[in-house]
This record gives C-alpha cells, structure tokens and sequence, in this order.
C-alpha cells in the first residue's frame, strides 16, 4: 500500500475514523479489494478512475481501501457545493473538489476548472492521489455509461504543470456492490494496471485530441473488463435473472469476487436471448409474480417447510421484546434519510451514511446521554448502551431478516396454486436458456 508525503490533520483523521468505523460494521457485511498490488508505490503520481454507480457510497468505499491517515481528494459535481457555505467548507475540508460541467453551470463556469486544474496537479505532486468518475455521473445499475475525456484532461494537465518531467499515471479500477439499496451489503474494489501517460507526452503536444481520446477508450476498456456490464438493453430482465436461483452462482454462497466472474459469464450467456421477445415477457411475467407473492427467487430452488418456518417463527416472537429495545435509534437512522430521497434510489444509502454519521448517531448519542443522565442520574449506563450501539444495530438489521424470510416462507407455503404457476414459468425460461446455450456450444 502507498503512504503520503503529507498527512491530514488529526482531527480529520478522527472523523474519518468514525466514518469508518460505522460503514465497516452497520453498513458493509464484507469488503474485498483485489489487485491492490497493483496501486502505484509510494512518490508516484497517479488519479484514480473508477466505474459509479452508487453516489458517494462509491468514494467513501474506494476511499476507505487505503488507511485512514491517507490523504485523497474527490473530484465531484459542483452543484454539491451550492447548497451553503456551512456544507461546502465541509466538504472541501473532506477533501472534495467541484468540476464544472457544461450542461449544468454553463460555458463561463468551465473556466473554474482551469484553476481546478491547477489545484490537482498541486495535490498530486503533494503526493495525494485524486479520485475521479469519468462517466460524470452515477449510472443505476451494473453497466457502463460513456466516458468524458475531462480525467485525462487533468492528467495530461499535471503533466504539462511539471514541465513533462514527471509520469503522470491513471490507475483504472472498479467496483461491484452485492445490493444497492440495503444495509449489510459486499463491496468489492477491483484495481488495475496502471496507465502510464510518459509515452504519450510527445504524441500530445502534437494531437492532444486524439491521445486523450485514445487514453480515455484505454481506461475505459480496462474498467469495463474487471466489472459487471449487464448493458442497458432489457437491463432488469437480465439483473433479474442473474439474481434469481436460474443462475448456479446465486446458491453457491461464494466470496463477491468469486461470485462476480461467475455472474458476468452467464451475464453474457443472457446478452443474446433478450432477442427473444416471448422470452422476455415471460421474464417479467416470472418477476411481477414472485414480486406479487412477496417471495425470492431462490426460495423456488431451496423450498422452505413448514418445520422450519415454525422454528423460525417461535425464535423471531421470542426475540422480539430485545428487537423492540434494539430499535433506538436505529429505525430512525434508517428510515429517516429516505424523506431525502425523490427519484433517484441509488442515494438510499449515501443518504443513510451521510446523514446518519453527520446528524442522526451523534445527535441521539447526545440525546440518550442527556435523557438518562439528567433524568435518572444514569450517566455511565447511557455512555455504554452508545458504546453498544454497533452490536446492538447489527442484531436489529438481523432480526429484521429473519422476521422478513419467515413472512416470505409462509407466503410460500400458503399459495401453493400460485408457487406451482411460476414454478412451470421458471421451468419454461430455464429450458429456453438451456437449449440457447446448448446450441451456442454446438456452433
């Protein structure tokens, strides 16, 4: 792993710290990062670029992928900074820098980026690497949007500020979420081989526009390899699909990584048969009815009895009076930053993060303390009941799983005219899936 020629003030260590800490326990389940062998050494000056899918959840992941004292910047929309001076020294203070882009602050305001420019290249040549999303915004799935050419545009920039005296590289990563939407996720940091910019320095000088365009297709090329591109085309039939137990991968329990080259394989096998009109409808047919019942998909390949669901049944009643108590403040810390949301669901838990590190824990931390110290004279009891909230929230999270699959098992075992329909359905798709691969073999 690298290290800084400069180092963040301790307060912002603290903080980041804190930061991660409740990411690492109440939001992420298990994180991986593969090919870290591969981030440049230490006095090398390099951005990083990355796919985006999931709002600032992406940065505070990739960024929690080296130690808490390195310091990194962000390169992020600039509208994030309009909200108020209060927020925008915040932010600036975590280390986020505002682009400018055309299509939003307009023609004048993308001469900000030229100071910009320059503020990068003194950050990379401090040693701090800087974090960029060449897409310009977060997609919503697993696929890839279209590159701009504004990464290497800062590349080549920084390059030119050191007099072309330095190798300014690019390191292509990427990244695969196990859920977008839920708490107690995977995530998963895949690195790549860096791209070295010194062979192109004479080439740029002459045809700038070419070379950042083939630099760009370069990078590109190297993220779409390491992660999941489902394309966009019937893009909810295949994610679908590859979730659901028609997929082999889905019931083997695997490591994320292991999961994913799983997953982009027969990701591939689908890409040709979304041709297929009839198939496609009864895809959607197989996912309205399950959506309807209320059950997974991979209930149908591991059927629940009704042994089971009764155990399970007699656990969640007799946990249930500890899950009640589990509730403060955790329900509110993540129900509550929903009311932010309005179209957009991939800041669901960008918002939970955010909103519950900045404002909700510390604010029922100092409301608990002041509750049961002042009014009952409880100071060191309510200092730890805080100190075991993340074990405390891991089991409400828990509970509430396991109260969801015994509702799911006994709307199961109760529709049996119903599981029998779209048992004969997923029968039909995976037949038709079979033959296509079958005959794809053969050819």
């Amino acid at each position: 792993m690298t290290s800084l020629h400069s180092h963040p003030k301790p307060g912002l260590v603290l903080y980041k710290w804190y930061i991660n800490l409740i990411n690492r326990t109440l939001m992420i389940r298990h994180r991986y990062t593969v090919g870290q062998e591969n981030i440049p050494a230490k006095g090398e000056k390099y951005f990083i670029a990355c796919n985006h899918q999931n709002a600032a959840n992406d940065a505070i992941n990739i960024a929690f992928a080296y130690p808490v004292d390195y310091l990194q910047h962000f390169v992020v929309r600039a509208n994030v900074f309009s909200l108020n001076p209060a927020i925008t020294s915040f932010l600036s203070w975590l280390g986020l820098m505002p682009a400018f882009r055309m299509g939003w602050e307009g023609g004048e305001a993308l001469e900000e980026n030229f100071r910009l420019f320059d503020r990068l290249a003194v950050r990379i040549n401090q040693g701090r690497n800087v974090l960029v999303f060449p897409e310009s915004g977060h997609t919503q799935g697993h696929y890839l949007d279209p590159f701009s050419t504004g990464l290497v545009r800062m590349a080549f920039h920084t390059a030119k500020y050191n007099d072309w005296k330095e190798d300014i590289k690019i390191l292509p990563t990427a990244h695969h979420y196990s859920d977008y939407h839920d708490a107690q996720y995977d995530f998963l940091w895949m690195v790549g081989e860096p791209i070295s910019l010194q062979p192109y320095y004479a080439e740029f000088q002459e045809h700038p526009y070419r070379v950042m365009r083939e630099v760009t297709r370069r990078m590109r090329t190297a993220i779409q390899s390491m992660m999941l591109d489902e394309g966009l085309d019937n893009y909810a039939e295949k994610d679908f699909l590859r979730r659901s137990a028609l997929n082999p991968a889905t019931m083997k329990n695997l490591p994320l990584p292991e999961k994913l080259a799983e997953d982009k394989v027969y990701v591939e096998q689908l890409k040709p048969l979304m041709d297929n009109e009839e198939l496609v409808e009864q895809i959607d047919e197989l996912m309205e009815r399950e959506e309807k019942l209320g059950i997974r998909d991979t209930m149908m390949a591991a059927p629940p009895s009704w042994a089971g669901t009764l155990v399970g049944g007699l656990l969640v009643l007799a946990l249930l009076p500890l899950w009640i108590v589990s509730l403060w403040p955790h329900i509110i810390c993540y129900w509550a930053p929903l009311a932010l949301l309005k179209e957009d669901k991939m800041f669901t838990n960008s918002y939970r993060l955010i909103l519950s590190i900045v404002v909700l824990y510390p604010l029922f931390a100092l409301i608990t303390l002041l509750m049961m110290g002042l009014g009952f004279g409880m100071w060191w009891q309510a200092l730890v009941w805080i100190l075991l909230w993340i074990p405390i929230g891991k089991f409400c999270w828990w509970y509430s799983q396991r109260a969801h699959n015994v509702i799911r098992a006994l709307r199961y075992l109760t529709h049996p005219s119903e599981i029998k329909a779209i048992a004969e359905l997923r029968e039909h798709i995976q037949g038709v899936i079979d033959v296509a691969n079958r005959y794809k073999k053969v050819v």
